[in-house]
C-alpha cells in the first residue's frame, strides 16, 4: 500500500512538471506546498500556521516584483544592445545601398537607447531586483529553519516569537534598504545639480 501512495505522487509530479511538453509551475507550487505542510506544518499550531501563510504571501510578493525587475531590467538592455548593434549594420548596408539613409536611422536608434537608458535609471529596475530577490531568500530561509527548528530556533522555548521578529525585521531591512537607495539618488542628484551651478 505505501509503495502504491508513493508511486501515484511521482506521478503527480511527473505530470506537473510535464504537461505536453511544458513546466506548469502552478502545479509544481501546489504540489511543493502540499508536501511541505504533510511533513512540517502539520506540527504547527493556528496561529503559527496563519502567519506561515502570510510570510508565503510576502514570498510571492518578493518573487513576483523580482521576476518582472528582472525582465524588465534584461528587456531594456537587450532592446539598447540590439539598437546599438543595428547602427552598425545600418552603416554597413548603407554603405552598399543607395536608398538607406544612415543618419536618420542612427539618430532614431541612438535616441531610443538614450531614451531605454533613462527609463532604467529612472525605475533601477536591477536594484530593485537584487533588493526583491534578497528579501525572498531571506524569508524562505527563515521559514525553512524555523519549521524543522534548525539553526537559531533550534533550543529556543519562544522560536515562533522570535520567528515573527526576524521576518518583520526582514521586511523593515527591505524597505530600509530602497529608501536610503533613493536618497543617495536624489543627494547625487543634487551634487551633480550644484556642480553645475558652479
Amino acid at each position: 500500500m505505501q509503495y502504491n501512495n508513493e508511486y501515484k505522487q511521482e506521478k503527480i509530479y511527473k505530470n506537473a512538471i510535464r504537461r505536453k511538453g511544458k513546466l506548469n509551475l502552478r502545479k509544481i507550487k501546489e504540489w511543493l506546498r502540499k508536501e511541505v505542510h504533510q511533513y512540517y506544518i502539520q506540527k504547527l499550531d493556528a496561529e503559527q500556521k496563519d502567519y506561515l501563510e502570510v510570510v508565503s504571501n510576502y514570498i510571492e510578493y518578493y518573487n513576483r516584483r523580482a521576476l518582472r525587475c528582472k525582465m524588465s531590467f534584461y528587456g531594456t538592455n537587450l532592446v539598447k544592445i540590439l539598437g546599438l548593434s543595428g547602427v552598425t549594420l545600418a552603416k554597413i548596408i548603407g554603405e552598399n545601398a543607395d536608398k538607406v539613409d544612415f543618419s536618420t536611422s542612427a539618430a532614431i536608434i541612438t535616441t531610443m537607447c538614450l531614451v531605454l537608458e533613462g527609463v532604467n535609471a529612472l525605475f533601477r529596475w536591477q536594484e530593485k531586483w537584487i533588493l526583491y530577490r534578497n528579501a525572498q531568500n531571506a524569508l524562505m530561509r527563515e521559514i525553512r529553519q524555523f519549521v524543522v527548528k534548525e539553526g537559531i530556533y533550534q533550543e529556543k522555548e519562544n522560536s515562533f516569537s522570535f520567528f515573527v521578529e526576524m521576518v518583520e525585521s526582514i521586511i523593515d531591512d527591505e524597505a530600509r534598504k530602497w529608501n536610503s537607495c533613493m536618497k543617495e539618488q536624489k543627494e547625487q542628484k543634487n551634487e551633480e545639480e550644484t556642480g553645475r551651478g558652479e
